[in-house]
């Protein structure tokens, strides 16, 4: 049984657009949305590329995203990355730089009673198609996908299904290639509150996020049930 849309889908906190902690969804926005926020990332679900003499670390970043139409989503997120000051190797290392990258997903088709959503998009799209022909990435978070979201009413709780197939163009990434999907679950008596299990790729994350006071989203998760991941946003929407 289709589920009647209650709530507001919520966004994956390191790119901005709709999803779940590290995998998209068919899932969008609602028309007029505004979302911005700021991450924290374990070095467990950051790209392996993202190192600093050798070795991966924690970071954190921002995002910013619209949803100009129902059917469309935009993000400009940037994450922080590790440098030695100036790129000298003589200086101190901190968090002297970021990945900047823009987030396009679409949903050519509405989910219905007997079929899912399908959605496509891409992450560092604005660089994608010129490393796709070179055979490479020279960003962290190149990829494109498409997903499938389907949403099942169970005596007034929701549950949806996610499945979908991600390609990382960075061959330093290419073991988060493939398949992709999880699950999230919605209470009857609060249907602001999602909890959810998904495979990335790479590992199996948990984790749950709530919407506050119609605006304040958070969300906390870790990374193969061991490493934190979480993040805060405001979201709000504008009614045309």
């Amino acid at each position: 049984m289709l589920v009647a849309w209650t709530v507001k889908p919520l966004a994956q906190e390191y790119c901005g657009t709709t999803g779940m902690i590290a995998v998209p969804t068919a899932e969008t926005a609602e028309a007029g949305t505004f979302r911005g926020g700021a991450f924290f990332l374990n070095d467990h679900i950051t790209p392996d590329k993202l190192v600093c003499e050798g070795e991966k670390y924690n970071t954190g970043g921002y995002f910013i995203s619209i949803a100009p139409w129902s059917w469309v989503e935009l993000s400009y997120a940037c994450t922080l990355l590790k440098f030695h000051k100036n790129k000298d190797v003589n200086e101190p290392v901190g968090y002297y730089n970021e990945d900047r990258r823009l987030s396009l997903k679409l949903r050519p088709l509405k989910e219905g009673k007997w079929w899912p959503a399908i959605a496509v998009g891409a992450d560092d799209m604005q660089q994608f198609f010129e490393k796709w022909l070179a055979q490479h990435g020279s960003t962290n978070y190149q990829n494109a996908y498409i997903v499938a979201s389907k949403h099942f009413d169970i005596k007034g709780y929701e549950l949806a299904a996610h499945l979908g197939y991600r390609y990382f163009v960075n061959d330093m990434n290419s073991n988060r290639r493939g398949v992709v999907g999880g699950v999230a679950f919605r209470p009857k008596f609060y249907r602001d509150l999602r909890v959810m299990a998904e495979w990335d790729g790479a590992y199996v994350n948990v984790g749950a996020d709530v919407l506050l006071w119609r605006h304040l989203y958070v969300q906390a998760g870790l990374t193969n049930g061991k490493y934190f991941v979480g993040g805060l946003s405001y979201h709000y929407t504008i009614h045309f």
